[in-house]
């Protein structure tokens, strides 16, 4: 399991609050340009990954958020992060959802799944969906354990 940088996290805490505020009826309301991200993250430009100049460091961040909340069952918080001139995410979220095991990832249904799927789980303040989420997590490992130790009694008899 990865575990967040405190950018990281001050980026998680805002993307969440984003995601709590958000209108399940209207999820893509939710959704802030990554000049704006950037900008609320870091108000005086001292992250080097964050400033106006070099805003490309904070695309790797974004992608550490996502795998971090794929890890632990949740959708992908990323998705709420957007060009404004499309008001779409960059080729780089469709990409590493591809690698996470998404499916059809670089369609746009796929992407507003995400950000609806977010909105909904965050706004719903919702304590059992928290744990249902993190126990589904733990289940889907153990699952990969059960399945390594058959692989290992079958290579041994």
């Amino acid at each position: 399991m990865l575990s967040l940088t405190p950018l990281e996290r001050d980026m998680h805490r805002l993307l969440r609050s984003l995601a709590q505020a958000g209108d399940p009826g209207d999820p893509l309301s939710a959704c802030i340009s990554y000049k704006e991200f950037a900008q609320r993250v870091d108000p005086h430009g001292l992250d080097p990954y964050t400033s106006q100049n070099q805003m490309h460091g904070l695309y790797p961040k974004l992608g550490h958020i996502s795998v971090y909340e794929h890890q632990h069952g949740r959708p992908l918080l990323s998705a709420l992060v957007v060009t404004k001139a499309t008001g779409r995410p960059g080729d780089g979220f469709a990409e590493l959802a591809t690698q996470l095991g998404f499916e059809a990832a670089e369609e746009a249904g796929f992407w507003e799944h995400q950000v609806a799927q977010a909105v909904r789980f965050w706004s719903a303040d919702d304590p059992v969906m928290l744990m249902d989420s993190a126990m589904d997590q733990v289940l889907k490992e153990l699952g990969s354990i059960k399945r390594a130790v058959r692989r290992l009694a079958a290579q041994k008899g």
